[in-house]
């Protein structure tokens, strides 16, 4: 059924509104997109030709290398900083639009960074409402556990045939993809959350979220919040390594699993000094 036939848009459309008036960085399109970056999430299906092909190899041009288990690591990174279509309007609209390839399209930078997304219909679902009809674009959800089983399933789902054609393309192995694609989706939360409150206030939420069995679960950042000044940040240590220390000029970075602890903590509060001093 078309959304016109119910006499009004579909409720994700002024959710999605209402995101980017709270944040710019939280925009997403409605409907297809064309032109110079955008690839649809279809084509993320298939690495060894065609778009991602292609935006694979300007990747490595990029970052100055052949390796492609270290593009591939570099990509999932970006790639799964996509999630905050999901994610934010799962935590400030109770809503989770609908996520999977064949309904979203991703933008990137000319030099390969994630820019923003694109929900080409509006559907998706919703906690249900008592009082009025639903909308024929949205699905209702009995209660918030419900909502949040959706948000994960979503997510994972749309995943797995990236991390698949990743793997068949470089070799990185399944278990190093969903490494970096747990960093991203668990710094999704951790920004929105430092956006409305305080990033500990999403321990509890991402916690839950990663709850499970599957390699997602698996490989899920080890989270722990870091105080200085009277400040608290969340920051983690990834469960695989982004390979960044292999390119050239390269270092480890402060969530690799490598770092010791000791030292991750030294380079998280020399961070949140340097941010304090900007501000």
């Amino acid at each position: 059924m078309q959304p016109e036939r119910f006499g009004e848009p579909s409720p994700i459309v002024a959710v999605l509104q209402a995101l980017r008036a709270l944040h710019p960085n939280w925009y997403v399109e409605i409907g297809r997109p064309a032109g110079r970056g955008w690839i649809a999430g279809a084509d993320l299906t298939t690495a060894t030709e065609g778009p991602f092909n292609a935006l694979l190899s300007c990747m490595g041009e990029r970052l100055c290398t052949s390796d492609r288990r270290t593009i591939a690591a570099s990509f999932a990174l970006r790639y799964s900083w996509s999630s905050g279509i999901a994610i934010a309007p799962y935590l400030l609209h109770q809503c989770v639009p609908k996520v999977t390839l064949d309904n979203v399209s991703f933008k990137f930078h000319e030099g390969t960074a994630f820019e923003r997304a694109a929900l080409h219909r509006p559907e998706g679902v919703m906690l249900s409402r008592d009082g009025g009809p639903q909308h024929p674009l949205i699905q209702p959800l009995p209660s918030p556990l419900a909502l949040l089983r959706h948000l994960r399933t979503s997510l994972v789902q749309q995943a797995e045939p990236v991390v698949e054609a990743l793997y068949g393309w470089s070799g990185f192995s399944r278990r190093g993809i969903w490494g970096m694609i747990t960093s991203s989706w668990g710094s999704q939360f951790f920004n929105i959350f430092g956006e409305i409150g305080g990033q500990e206030k999403g321990l509890t939420h991402v916690r839950r979220f990663f709850e499970g069995d599957d390699l997602a679960a698996v490989m899920q950042p080890d989270f722990y919040p870091v105080s200085y000044q009277g400040i608290t940040h969340v920051y983690h240590r990834r469960a695989s390594c982004c390979r960044f220390y292999k390119l050239p000029g390269g270092q480890l970075c402060a969530s690799c699993p490598i770092v010791s602890h000791e030292e991750r903590l030294q380079r998280n509060q020399a961070w949140m000094k340097t941010l304090l001093e900007r501000h």
